[in-house]
């Protein structure tokens, strides 16, 4: 009993589980259904395929396992089957089965797609979750049988009509509904209107039962059209069905080329077109030649592409350019002139300077740049020209229209500082003119009455396209080149237009020039003119020198382009040609076969280390010439190459943190990162790293060299509180910063060192800089800050803090006379010998009290002992260099003849006598210098060695000349 009402509630479980899955089956697979409409011809074999006017749909993600087909009849014809290679779902007639279309015209039926079937085991019984989650979807499918024998026995002609139209053109009459018959019964003696019931279908039947499309077909929208019309007599009604295929319509065009291609950095390149195929319709053409352009587009990177993003200084520093060249345009620092200039503060390029064309300028201060420039220079820029299009008139037929403004905007400007307005020599922009404007100085050799060349107008597209263009102006009077994005402009006879200019006269109202960027100083009016509209970057002089075409072709090289391998392996009559900056190539040839061949092998390079990131937008443009003439259309392709984010890499900075100095190390100047290593890594060339440390044997060792990989550009060492420049500063190594072609800045905040180079070379720079302190005792310890960085700051390295801590000597204090210099005291204490001498260093951790009472002792002990020692060695040196002779109180009572009487007084004697003055207040001795010299010369004489001992110095003092002495 307790058994079967245990079944009992476990069926009742099971039951509630199912109806409970079946539920939510129904709320999460409830979706709007779909009627697919087909067509099969009656006489089609086993295994036809029935056309559907829509695609069946297939999920792969919801992993579909099977399809059932549900339909009333006992005999179904048709099953579905799924590929699978493509996952294409099908609606096929079975084995066994043939059409009749006088038995049966179409048939209605569902399909339903099912998951995977899942099972829950409780207690050895399975319940199956069949149907229930199971299920996907569920469409309704309606096939129309086409009649393809005509019947004795119809009352129409056709009951069932079939066409096939070709996609994207308009048919006045697709198919005529002709219900004239021989054996036509009386049932419809006349036809009065024909009507298509279908719903939303771009037909329509005329009166005379022609069938025309009102738009032109989309193969892609829908493959075919199952439409029932109405035919009437005016007083009965009779359907019919009439079955349109749209056929695709071949267009020419590219197959394989992926609408999106993925680059990573650490690729270096990449195919674009591995898998390309071009259709050309066969029959459509007799083809004579084919064309085809890749064209890669990367304006918007940049300054037109993506170019290495290190400083004007690194980059003319890597292009092997004069290291003369003045940058007119610098970072904006603390006391730079561009610093209230707007700009791009992004790290991806050069500081980019943007000027308003109203008010936006900036004055070169003479102090800081010569402005003279002489008969040969090169001025170089980049240059984005924002001009403005304005309605004027026109001039021939007074109608108004679209142009440019007209205005001049000065780049670069030298003109008179007051008086007058005129220009010495200025690089401007007007009417999508370049010009450069250069006046002759008055001097020795100069004609003043004769005329020469002294301005150029280039016509060039480029001014005005609102686009970055690099331009360098080479002067080398009378002769002037000009170079657009590295390319030398081809000069002809009328481009550019060249005019002559007198020199300059000297005038007593002028006195002095101004040198303006983005405008032009009217020294007259006193004010600022002709303001430029656009963005600078890199503007820059060189004087008494032009710049080579190696030079400014290597400034302008794009880092990005497009690339053909295997050229040398074209076919007779092929050829493939490129721009400049290879970011178009177009390869041409006879064949499809041999230019979609040489098309696989297209190439996206970047050679940049780290690329910028984004989209680069790639087309490829085909002309299909035939031997009539005419051109077959070709459809264009359009993609995008997605450059991936680069792995950053991890500089780090790594050396002593505490590095203990003596005081006379520092007053030399101590080394601050002695032991400094500089390294580079991704995370990918770390694991590269330990995975060849782990493969090595023990006591090997191998390092992935990144060294030449990466480059820094500046490292800053920075010191606070500032430093105190009367008695403390930094010094570098001058001559390798020059063989470097490193820029050094210093100030009392640190120093900072820039220009691109490699990891090896800061090390050794940095290594050699040292920290020089003239009054070291008053010193206890100095912190320095280092940091460095990448790519104009777009990576950046940890901070090393390392902190110097001074040593100090103790000195002895005592209460010596004043006439005892007591600097000079330290200097002969350094210089004199002796067993007891003994340097106190100062560290953070001692030992124990103990130890330190025993050094405390030691240093007075010895301090006393070198004390004596200094001032017997003192008044020894002063008694040798001065005799003083002693008056006695007492000379009336007792009278010497002394003529001939020669005394040498004894130093301790002389001591005593002194001690007495002094307690009169009167000084006795030598003067303050006398004393200095005395110990200089002692000092002389101990450190050479040659000083005799105090003892045998007081007994040669101590003699008597009594070789004269009388009584």
């Amino acid at each position: 009993m307790i058994a079967k009402d245990f079944s009992s509630r476990k069926a009742l479980a099971l039951s509630s589980i199912q109806i409970l899955l079946f539920l939510l089956a129904s709320s999460v697979f409830s979706y709007e259904r779909r009627i697919y409409h087909g067509i099969i011809r009656e006489d089609a074999p086993p295994g036809t395929e029935v056309k559907l006017d829509l695609q069946l749909e297939s999920d792969k993600q919801r992993d579909v396992c099977s399809y059932a087909v549900f339909s009333s009849l006992q005999n179904f014809p048709f099953r579905v089957v799924q590929d699978e290679k493509t996952d294409a779902v099908r609606i096929i007639l079975g084995e066994r089965f043939q059409l009749d279309y006088e038995k049966k015209k179409d048939y209605d039926f569902e399909i339903e797609a099912h998951a995977c079937s899942q099972s829950i085991d409780y207690e050895r019984e399975s319940v199956h979750l069949f149907n229930l989650v199971a299920l996907i979807f569920r469409e309704s499918v309606h096939v129309d049988v086409i009649d393809v024998y005509d019947s004795v026995a119809s009352e129409w002609k056709q009951r069932s009509y079939y066409a096939e139209v070709a996609e994207g053109k308009s048919y006045e009459k697709i198919i005529c509904l002709n219900f004239a018959d021989d054996k036509a019964d009386d049932f419809f003696e006349e036809v009065c209107s024909y009507r298509i019931l279908t719903p939303d279908v771009p037909f329509e039947v005329d009166a005379e039962g022609f069938v025309r499309n009102t738009e032109p077909l989309d193969y892609n929208r829908k493959h075919s059209y199952s439409l029932e019309v109405a035919v009437s007599d005016c007083s009965h009604n009779r359907s019919l069905v009439v079955n349109i295929e749209v056929k695709a319509l071949c267009k020419a065009g590219w197959t394989g080329v992926p609408d999106r291609v993925e680059f990573s950095p650490r690729e270096g390149w990449k195919e674009v077109a591995a898998n390309a195929e071009l259709d050309l319709c066969a029959g459509s053409c007799n083809l004579t030649r084919v064309a085809v352009t890749a064209i890669l587009t990367t304006g918007h990177i940049g300054k037109g592409c993506d170019r290495d993003t290190y400083s004007l200084q690194s980059q003319r520093k890597l292009c092997g350019a004069s290291a003369e060249t003045t940058d007119l345009l610098p970072n904006p620092s603390g006391s730079g002139w561009t610093k209230n200039l707007p700009t791009d503060d992004g790290q991806e390029s050069d500081r980019i300077f943007a000027f308003d064309g109203k008010s936006t300028s900036v004055e070169i201060p003479r102090d800081r740049v010569d402005p003279r420039l002489g008969n040969k220079f090169t001025i170089s820029t980049w240059m984005k020209h924002e001009d403005e299009i304005m309605e004027m008139k026109l001039e021939h037929d007074g109608r108004t229209g679209k142009g440019h403004s007209g205005n001049k905007g000065h780049i670069l400007c030298h003109s008179d500082g007051e008086g007058m307005n005129r220009q010495h020599y200025s690089l401007h922009v007007h009417n999508c003119r370049l010009v450069l404007l250069v006046r002759r100085s008055p001097g020795t050799g100069v004609d003043m009455e004769s005329l020469e060349p002294g301005e150029w107008r280039w016509r060039l597209p480029e001014v005005c396209d609102k686009k970055w263009h690099h331009y360098v102006v080479a002067v080398d009077l009378p002769a002037v080149e000009l170079y657009v994005d590295g390319r030398k402009f081809v000069e002809n006879e009328h481009n550019p237009e060249i005019l002559t200019h007198g020199p300059l006269h000297a005038s007593k109202h002028v006195h002095s020039s101004k040198l303006v960027v983005g405008a032009c100083w009217m020294g007259g009016k006193g004010h600022m003119g002709h303001y430029f509209h656009g963005y600078l970057a890199g503007l820059s002089i060189l004087r008494n020198e032009t710049e080579t075409d190696d030079v400014i072709r290597c400034l302008n090289n794009c880092q990005e382009k497009l690339n053909v391998p295997g050229i040398d392996d074209m076919e007779n009559g092929m050829t493939v040609s490129m721009n400049t900056e290879m970011t178009s190539i177009t390869i041409s040839g006879v064949t499809v076969d041999s230019v979609q061949r040489l098309l696989r092998r297209l190439t996206y390079v970047n050679s940049r280390t780290f690329p910028t990131p984004g989209h680069r937008p790639f087309a490829l443009e085909t002309r299909a010439t035939c031997s009539d003439g005419k051109s077959l259309p070709v459809e264009d392709i359009k993609a995008l190459i997605m450059v991936l984010e680069p792995e950053k890499p991890t500089i780090t900075l790594d050396a002593a943190r505490v590095v203990e100095k003596e005081e006379h190390s520092l007053v030399r100047g101590g080394k601050i990162f002695h032991n400094l290593t500089i390294s580079a890594f991704t995370r990918t060339e770390a694991g590269e790293q330990a995975y060849v440390d782990d493969k090595d044997p023990p006591g090997s060792s191998k390092v992935i060299d990144s060294g030449d990989r990466y480059l820094l550009d500046s490292c800053l060492i920075r010191v606070n509180p500032p430093l105190n420049l009367d008695v403390e500063h930094i010094r570098y190594p001058e001559n390798l910063l020059h063989q470097l072609r490193m820029e050094v800045d210093v100030s009392e905040e640190g120093l900072v060192i820039s220009g691109a180079d490699k990891l090896v070379n800061y090390a050794e720079v940095i290594q050699d800089v040292r920290y020089v302190n003239t009054r070291p005792e008053d010193l206890n310890s100095r912190t320095f800050v280092l940091s460095c960085t990448e790519l104009n700051g777009r990576f950046i390295s940890n901070e090393l803090e390392v902190t110097i801590e001074v040593s100090h000597v103790q000195h002895a204090r005592t209460n010596a006379p004043d006439s005892v210099n007591l600097n000079k005291i330290h200097e002969i204490q350094e210089a004199i010998p002796h067993p007891m001498r003994s340097v106190i260093v100062n560290r953070k951790n001692t030992d124990t009290q103990t130890v330190t009472g025993i050094v405390i002792m030691c240093v007075v002990c010895a301090g006393f002992v070198v004390l004596l020692v200094i001032l017997g060695v003192a008044r020894i040196r002063s008694t040798q260099r001065h005799i003083h002779d002693v008056s006695v109180e007492e000379k009336q009572e007792m009278e010497w003849d002394n003529s001939a009487l020669t005394i040498t007084v004894n130093p301790m004697d002389q001591e005593v006598l002194c001690d007495d003055v002094y307690d009169h207040g009167t000084r006795c001795g030598d003067s303050e210098s006398e004393d200095e010299g005395s110990v200089h010369d002692n000092e002389a004489e101990t450190s050479d060695g040659e000083a005799e001992g105090p003892e045998k110095a007081k007994s040669k003092e101590l003699e008597w000349d009594d070789s004269t002495l009388s009584f």
